[in-house]
C-alpha cells in the first residue's frame, strides 16, 4: 500500500520538549511525564506537592483542549491515578532506604557481646596503649670527686692515730666536685684541713672535702652532684698536693670506700 493521502503527505509534529508527545496526537501518559520528578532524591515531598500541582494542570489541560465531556472526564481520570501510583512507589522506595533504627535491647545486646571474651580458639585484636612517660634505668646518684680517681692513702690507722678518710692524687687547680646533692655547712679555712668544704646530704650524711687551694661556694648554696666546689690544692697539714675526702654519717667518720661501694660507686 502506498503512503498516498492527507495523513502521509502531512509531517506529524512534535513537541521540542517532550519529543514523546505530539500535537493533536496521542497525549503520552502522565506517569511518563512527572518520572523525572520523582527520581533521584526526589521522594516524598516531590510526590505530594507535584501531584497537587501536575492534577491541578491535567484539569486545566483538558478543558482547554475541547474535548467531549466523557472524554475529558476519561483523561483527567487515567492521569490523577497515574500520578497516585508513582506517589506511592516513591514513598515506598524511601522506606526501604531508610534503615530502620536499632531497637534499645539489640544495643544493649551488643554491648554486653563486645565485653564478653572471645570463644577458646578464636583470636582477638587488642590495643596497645603507651605510656608517655619513659621508664629509664636507675642512675647511680654519687658520682667521682675527681676526673681522675687514684688513691694515695686509705682509711684507717696512720702515723699512731686515725685517718678518717682517703686521699686521692690531684695537681693544684685541678676541678673538685660534690660526690652527692646537698647543702653546704661550711666553706672556709679549718686548721688541719686547710680550706675546707662540707656538705649536708640529710638523712645525718656529709662529706668532706679538703686541702683545696680555692673555694668556690658558700655556705647555704645548693649543689647538684658533680658540681663543682673547689680547687684541688695543699693548704692546712698537707704535704702535697692532693684531695682529703670523708664521709661522716650521724657526725661519726665512716670508711668512705665501702660506703660509696653500697651506694653503687665503686672506687677501688
Amino acid at each position: 500500500m502506498s503512503d498516498t493521502g492527507p495523513v502521509a503527505a502531512r509531517t506529524i509534529k512534535r513537541h521540542a520538549a517532550r519529543p514523546h508527545r505530539t500535537r493533536g496526537q496521542h497525549r503520552a501518559s502522565w506517569a511518563a511525564e512527572l518520572a523525572p520528578l520523582l527520581a533521584g532524591t526526589q521522594r516524598r515531598y516531590t510526590a505530594v506537592v507535584g501531584s497537587a500541582v501536575a492534577g491541578a494542570s491535567v484539569v486545566a489541560m483538558a478543558a482547554g483542549t475541547g474535548l467531549p465531556s466523557e472524554e475529558r472526564d476519561a483523561e483527567v481520570s487515567r492521569a490523577v491515578a497515574d500520578i497516585a501510583a508513582l506517589a506511592a512507589e516513591s514513598g515506598a522506595a524511601e522506606e526501604q532506604e531508610t534503615p530502620p533504627a536499632p531497637a534499645a535491647n539489640a544495643t544493649a545486646s551488643a554491648t554486653a557481646d563486645a565485653a564478653a571474651p572471645a570463644p577458646a580458639g578464636e583470636e582477638t585484636t587488642r590495643v596497645e596503649r603507651t605510656s608517655p612517660v619513659t621508664v629509664q634505668d636507675a642512675q647511680i646518684t654519687w658520682t667521682p670527686m675527681l676526673d681522675q680517681i687514684t688513691i694515695t692513702s686509705l682509711f684507717g690507722q696512720r702515723w699512731g692515730r686515725n685517718h678518717n678518710g682517703v686521699d686521692f692524687d690531684a695537681a693544684t687547680g685541678d676541678p673538685v666536685y660534690a660526690a652527692y646533692p646537698g647543702t653546704i655547712v661550711h666553706a672556709g679555712w679549718e686548721t688541719g684541713f686547710g680550706n675546707l668544704v662540707v656538705i649536708d646530704h640529710g638523712d645525718g650524711v656529709e662529706t668532706y672535702y679538703a686541702h683545696n687551694s680555692e673555694i668556690l661556694v658558700g655556705e647555704g648554696d645548693w649543689v647538684d652532684a658533680g658540681g663543682r666546689i673547689a680547687n684541688a690544692g695543699n693548704t692546712g697539714r698537707s704535704f702535697g698536693s692532693h684531695v682529703h675526702f670523708e664521709i661522716h654519717v650521724d657526725g661519726r667518720p665512716v670508711e668512705p670506700l665501702g660506703y660509696l661501694a653500697e651506694a653503687g660507686l665503686d672506687l677501688r
